[in-house]
């Protein structure tokens, strides 16, 4: 009788565990990782590209709490430091993986007039022909060769890729 019992309280356990992931998660395990490795649908250009450095970010230092070093625009982990030099960075896309974007280090950095170009560990962020988030700075610059800066002065110091 009490191993009877015992398995029933396993199998209910168990039935309750399975309801709450799904409940949790909203669709099976696999859906769900497929789903994190591209932006979901119907993001501006600018959720875009959001989307694309927070999936670099993940892939670049994982779980770990990553920062802007607001002196450089340079994304780092581990060497997060007071608020009045970084800007501590909160995940919208908490899933985000296998971003568009590169990491690549030039020959000469980026010369792109009066924007940050973005660096994570050392080296800048490659956008290639990944869209520009703001219209009227559409128009300057490759079309091919895109870089991911701040554009400072701007409320909320807002991302995107320009040429060079």
């Amino acid at each position: 009788m009490r191993g009877k019992w015992a398995y029933s309280v396993i199998c209910v356990a168990a039935v309750a565990a399975a309801v709450g992931l799904f409940a949790a998660f909203g669709r099976p395990a696999s859906t769900n990782a497929r789903a994190q490795r591209v932006p979901p649908a119907g993001l501006t250009v600018y959720g875009q590209t959001l989307w694309n450095l927070e999936a670099l970010l993940h892939d670049t230092f994982g779980a770990k709490p990553t920062c802007l070093r607001l002196r450089d625009y340079a994304f780092v982990s581990a060497s997060c430091g007071d608020l009045a030099g970084y800007g501590y960075w909160k995940n919208i896309f908490v899933g985000a993986r296998d971003s568009r974007f590169s990491l690549v280090r030039p020959r000469h950095p980026p010369a792109l007039g009066n924007v940050r170009p973005i660096t994570i560990k050392g080296r800048y962020v490659f956008c290639g022909r990944f869209p520009v988030a703001f219209p009227p700075l559409a128009h300057s610059g490759s079309r091919t060769r895109r870089w991911l800066v701040a554009l400072h002065g701007w409320a909320m110091t807002p991302f995107t890729c320009l040429g060079q």
